[in-house]
């Protein structure tokens, strides 16, 4: 069961009245995923429109079509629903159903971290629907709006941002309970200009958290901090760090490639939660932080959280393939990349006692600072003691500039592939990197 089940759910959300009844099981803004019974929504985009395939739609099962391009105002089809823009229509649809939602509303936002803790909150909470794979813009936050069940006790749904006023306007159709920041660091510079630039874009949710609101946020940065407790007096500022001054901080911290070891301490507590869990790396800590802050807050059973958060149900962005070229290890980390989440994978790779390779893609959307952030991983890579470095695109070469000698370049695919299948051997770990517009998914079957 969803918001939109039907085309009469259709009606009520738009204002309007359609000819013919549908049962709508599934809504889509591609043909390449369209089904039986679903509604085709045309979305134009730079580089193409989707006005275009609605008659694809159609052979392929869609029931309704909601289009955008002025050829459709007179069209008798009455399958077809036109709206002056389909992006702001999501936005109506979506504000509406949000607007009567008696739930909460759980935003996240942060330059990473984002995917984990959303599904580490859905995951240790009952009756919550929570964002779609990763669906957080201006599209796909209404799309997994529409799609959660409307029986859901909690809507926990990631925002991401790669400009200004991104932030603004998926905030104001959210309305959020508790917001939650879980960084900030170097993202989408090319927009953002710099480290205030994305801090100014994630505060954007503040403005748009309901009164008496709660937002969460790290401690690290107490300048930050500072900013955030100013822009609204009227909400409670909770935060989560390394720092015994934090509201929710860990101690007893061990960190393995097997897992997380560790306690989560708060004033707010009168006992430690235990915490064994099969994700890695300290910005784990930092998430599942994040996460436990909103259980507690939203009045969760701790026990739950426990017991959820110690299961070996989550599934890790990062896939380890233990037997890969030659007998080797991989971990599969190419969902995306930017200079901080890079780091935080070279911290894992670094505590492996093998032969430890890093292939790395080019990090995009880093504007005027890319070479110096490339040259910057290249030294943080040789500083952990990484064995090798690889690199891949015209921006990686900084990196292995910054790496030294031992670094390799590589500017054709098939040439690295060539490389990686004769001189990786079972005494390896290769960790694969880069940004989502490098697709380095492609090296993984060599």
């Amino acid at each position: 069961m969803k918001f939109i089940d039907n085309s009469k759910d259709l009606e009520k959300y738009l204002d309007i009245s359609l000819e013919d009844e549908y049962k709508i099981e599934s809504i889509s803004t591609d043909t390449r995923t369209i089904n039986k019974n679903s509604i085709f929504i045309a979305i134009k985009g730079k580089n193409f429109d989707g006005n275009k395939f609605v008659e694809e739609a159609f052979l392929k099962g869609a029931v309704l079509a909601l289009v955008d391009d002025r050829k459709f105002v007179n069209s008798e089809d009455k399958r077809i629903i036109y709206v002056n823009s389909t992006i702001k229509t999501l936005k109506k649809i979506s504000s509406k159903i949000i607007k009567n939602f008696d739930g909460k509303v759980i935003t996240i936002t942060g330059s990473n971290g984002k995917t984990t803790t959303t599904s580490l909150i859905a995951s240790t909470v009952h009756r919550s629907s929570k964002t779609i794979k990763n669906y957080n813009n201006e599209i796909g936050v209404p799309l997994s709006i529409i799609n959660s069940s409307p029986n859901s006790k909690y809507l926990i749904l990631e925002i991401g941002a790669s400009k200004f006023k991104d932030i603004d306007y998926l905030s104001d159709i959210l309305k959020p309970d508790i917001g939650i920041i879980t960084n900030i660091g170097n993202s989408h510079l090319k927009e953002l200009k710099n480290i205030k630039g994305v801090l100014k874009v994630k505060s954007e949710m503040i403005p748009h958290i309901k009164k008496d609101g709660i937002l969460i946020v790290p401690s690290e940065n107490i300048d930050h901090v500072n900013f955030w407790k100013k822009i609204r007096r009227d909400i409670k500022v909770y935060t989560f760090g390394k720092s015994t001054e934090s509201d929710f901080y860990p101690t007893n911290l061990k960190l393995s490639n097997r897992g997380l070891d560790f306690l989560i301490n708060s004033k707010h507590l009168n006992k430690k939660i235990t915490v064994k869990s099969t994700l890695e790396g300290i910005h784990n800590v930092m998430n599942i932080l994040a996460s436990f802050a909103a259980h507690f807050l939203l009045n969760e059973k701790l026990e739950d959280f426990s017991e959820s958060i110690n299961s070996k149900k989550f599934i890790k962005n990062r896939q380890i393939k233990s037997k890969w070229i030659n007998g080797s290890t991989l971990i599969d980390d190419t969902y995306n990349a930017n200079p901080d989440s890079t780091i935080k994978s070279i911290d894992l790779l670094s505590n492996y006692n093998k032969k430890t390779i890093l292939v790395l893609g080019d990090m995009l959307e880093l504007g005027k600072f890319k070479k110096k952030l490339h040259i910057e991983i290249g030294k943080y890579a040789k500083k952990k003691n990484i064995n090798l470095l690889i690199g891949f695109g015209k921006f990686s070469k900084y990196s292995i500039e910054g790496f030294g000698d031992e670094g390799i370049f590589f500017s054709e695919e098939e040439k690295l592939k060539s490389f990686l299948k004769q001189n990786i051997s079972s005494k390896d770990v290769i960790l694969i990197k880069g940004s989502r517009g490098m697709k380095m998914e492609r090296f993984i079957d060599v």
